[in-house]
């Protein structure tokens, strides 16, 4: 193993994270799009970035983040262990109080989606040099050989983790 610039440890070789082990792993993406100066300064002031970070840093099934700019403003990708974990997650304080605050300021300058997958199957590949992210921070990783097919393999054994499950 190398070490990036950001001192995480950098595999030499191509790997693959071992999704099969979530066989009922769920991505959540949460966006939010800024439409006036005032929007996201009110987001702030009622401090929910601060909660949300110390509760989804506390949420039991939340597997990892990761977050991205987009437009307006960003969204975050959530990788739960179950749709379960996440449905517990959102009936629960302070994420009830979260969604009280967006309905409660609905067009005033601040609006939010969210989009719900619940995977058949996954696959997560780093080329050699790759820094872990997603799915590389919270799997088991081993070496592979990029080609060859091995895809369809990756996913059978996704397949074959979630019928054992049923």
């Amino acid at each position: 193993m190398a070490e990036s610039t950001n001192g995480q440890s950098v595999p030499s070789t191509t790997y693959v994270a071992h999704l099969w082990d979530f066989p009922d792993l769920t991505l959540a993406i949460f966006g939010m799009q800024v439409s006036a100066p005032d929007g996201y300064e009110r987001y702030e002031a009622a401090n929910i970035p601060a909660q949300m970070e110390e509760s989804l840093g506390q949420a039991p099934g939340l597997l990892g983040m990761r977050y991205f700019q987009e437009g307006t403003g960003g969204l975050m990708l959530q990788y739960w262990r179950s749709h379960e974990d996440l449905a517990n997650f959102s009936k629960r304080m302070p994420h009830m109080a979260w969604w009280k605050w967006l309905i409660d300021n609905e067009g005033q300058g601040f609006s939010f989606y969210h989009e719900i997958y619940t995977c058949k199957t996954a696959e997560a590949i780093f080329e050699t040099g790759t820094t872990p992210v997603g799915p590389g921070t919270f799997c088991k990783l081993s070496p592979t050989e990029l080609g060859g097919g091995r895809s369809v393999e990756r996913q059978r054994l996704f397949t074959e983790a979630a019928a054992r499950k049923s």
